[in-house]
């Protein structure tokens, strides 16, 4: 009952501010649960400009009694690649805003799709995003398939195999959703043309890299990736990788890469040594050390069929990056879908320990995603950006979804 009068209340309160919101208006929420980064804290913080404060603003326009709910910075999705079409990105962009996802990495899309996406993305009521454009890879290395198939009128993937030689001539999207760079030469031709399409970030795939870089359905050599890092640092880009092996892994953080867009063996399928995807100690330190936004992409690796050894494997691994401190964060990479099935996910890895993973759903990956904004924390001076729920997200990180009202940068998100 009182969930339902808090509810009322809280919409029939903002009904009539609603429209008339501002920038200049000033808003006091009291008797809160805010969220630190590490516990919930009762008090009251002021909305002015924009922006959170504990300093009380001279004029108050409105007071809103939070009657002791939980507050948390909005949540983040560093590998969306569900939006391809104005038609799919109006409803994706609604979509993630309902969840409380308010910033997006868009991997890997096409020029077209940005487009489209953009007149549904960066508004006061939809999701903030930026773009990597094109993936850069070897000659016919991932992720050539996955766009050549459809544009090619190939578009199931079970029919590639056997259409190959006509999908791997075609090359239509070649310098939109990928690029292949096979040597400096190329990468000379080409670096224009990939700044010219003003990513916000680069995209870059190391697949068994030291064994197999630069091989067909593999990714790029290390010389070419070391080559790309740098030449994208120097342009004030940064730079996520896609992984296969642990080896892979190390390769990125020795040539300097800034994230990573899944762990080692996301895809297992439980056969073979799992070594080839263990984290050492080392590893563990390097990525602490550096920070290094780690996606953990999990639940991929449960899409076809239920493989037990393979989740007893990502539990401990888990567990562990967790208990030492690793930058995750979380990608959902569907198709269809935004974070709903990862969180499911590793919610049930982590044994319901909801306050680390509120941790990397809140402010690990927002910040990861924009790294130069003050969110991802309800701190004096950041954008007031934040979730009010009804129920305890350290007792059930799956409540996190049903927000009861959400603010975005200062104004209420009218449903």
């Amino acid at each position: 009952m009182k969930k339902l009068l808090f509810t009322t209340l809280v919409f029939a309160l903002f009904s009539h501010i609603l429209s008339a919101q501002s920038a200049s208006k000033t808003y006091e929420y009291k008797n809160g649960q805010w969220y630190t980064g590490f516990e919930f804290v009762s008090g009251t913080w002021y909305v002015s400009n924009g922006l959170l404060t504990k300093k009380a603003p001279v004029q108050i326009d409105s007071v809103i009694d939070l009657e002791g709910h939980w507050v948390i910075p909005p949540m983040a999705d560093a590998g969306s690649s569900n939006i391809y079409d104005s038609r799919s990105a109006a409803a994706m962009a609604k979509q993630y805003m309902d969840e409380g996802v308010f910033y997006i990495q868009v991997l890997n899309n096409t020029q077209d799709a940005r487009k489209a996406a953009q007149t549904q993305l960066n508004k006061p009521n939809t999701p903030d995003a930026v773009f990597t454009n094109g993936a850069i890879t070897c000659s016919m290395g991932e992720p050539f398939l996955k766009f050549e198939g459809p544009a090619q009128d190939v578009p199931n993937p079970a029919d590639w195999a056997k259409s190959y030689d006509k999908i791997r001539t075609g090359r239509k999207l070649l310098g939109d959703a990928y690029w292949f760079i096979d040597n400096k030469d190329a990468l000379s031709a080409n670096w224009d043309k990939i700044i010219a399409q003003k990513p916000d970030v680069i995209f870059i795939y190391l697949l068994d890299a030291q064994v197999n870089g630069g091989k067909e359905s593999k990714g790029l050599s290390v010389d070419m990736a070391k080559a790309i890092v740098k030449k994208a640092h120097k342009a004030n880009l940064r730079v996520i990788a896609r992984v296969e092996m642990v080896d892979d892994l190390r390769i990125g953080l020795k040539i300097g890469v800034d994230g990573f867009a899944n762990l080692p063996g996301n895809n297992w399928d439980g056969s073979g040594d799992p070594s080839r995807f263990e984290l050492s100690d080392e590893d563990i330190k390097k990525l602490v050390k550096k920070k290094t936004p780690v996606a953990t992409l999990l639940s991929h690796a449960q899409s076809a069929t239920a493989r037990p050894a393979v989740k007893e494997f990502q539990a401990k691994m888990l567990l562990r990056l967790m208990e030492k401190g690793v930058n995750l964060v979380v990608a959902s990479d569907d198709s269809q879908r935004t974070l709903r099935s990862e969180i499911n996910y590793l919610n049930g890895l982590a044994k319901q320990n909801g306050a680390p993973l509120l941790k990397v759903l809140c402010e690990n990956t927002a910040i990861s995603i924009f790294p130069n904004r003050k969110i991802g924390k309800l701190q004096e001076g950041y954008e007031a950006s934040f979730l009010v729920l009804n129920d305890d997200p350290f007792a059930n990180i799956l409540k996190i979804r049903a927000s009861v009202f959400k603010v975005k940068n200062g104004k209420v998100i009218n449903k």
